[in-house]
């Protein structure tokens, strides 16, 4: 098979075989490669191209989901699945941005747990819901979580005196409040401990 190339936009090199198109790479990467001054190619090569071709795709599709916002390994693999990137593409496109550093499930994890916790507010339970949903394996989830300099309690008075600073006048709000902050992922004991030292209509049967 005869193999040609054509520059394209923005730095990109297109690709053809016996004149008919067949894919589109970026020119840095191109030139790198052993096929760029290739005239003919046979179909064990061309199978090997498409390969590379995949990966570097990926690669740059990777590269440009890291740019908005981190990742972890299971959720950047999800997202380049969504886009129709076979699994062999993906599986060495992680593994070489590992290699770069630049994607590391354990300094995600410790990030993600300080925004969480700093900026959501959210209890460990919560934290480490969010951990797990976001592809973070258990072991390094729960790495994080006790690794996270916390105050508890210090947290729920937060919340209380400033988002449910209305919402604890009487017991009907009470419970409302104290049931969100489950769900922030509080234990009952730490809720029940900055509701006391928040108010001082507490009454002490309202958690019997």
């Amino acid at each position: 098979m005869k193999i040609s190339v054509k520059d394209g936009r923005n730095g990109k090199i297109h690709i053809y075989l016996d004149g008919e198109y067949k894919a589109t790479v970026d020119k840095d990467w191109w030139y790198s490669e052993k096929y760029r001054n290739c005239k003919e190619i046979t179909a064990d090569e061309l199978t090997e191209l498409i390969s590379s071709v995949s990966f570097r795709r990926a690669y740059n599709k990777a590269l440009d989901f890291l740019s908005r916002r981190p990742y972890s390994e299971k959720e950047l693999a999800r997202k380049l699945r969504e886009k129709d990137f076979s699994d062999e593409a993906i599986e060495n496109a992680v593994e070489r941005l590992k290699e770069l550093s630049l994607l590391d499930d354990e300094k995600y994890a410790e990030m993600l747990c300080e925004h969480l916790y700093n900026n959501k507010h959210y209890g460990e339970k919560r934290i480490m819901q969010e951990l797990l949903f976001r592809g973070i394996d258990r072991e390094t989830a729960q790495a994080a979580v006790l690794a996270l300099d916390k105050d508890n309690i210090n947290s729920i008075v937060l919340l209380l005196e400033h988002k449910f600073k209305n919402k604890i006048g009487d017991e009907k709000s009470r419970q409302r409040t104290v049931a969100s902050l489950l769900r922030y992922g509080y234990s009952y004991s730490d809720i029940k401990t900055a509701f006391q030292s928040v108010s001082q209509t507490f009454e002490e049967d309202f958690y019997e």
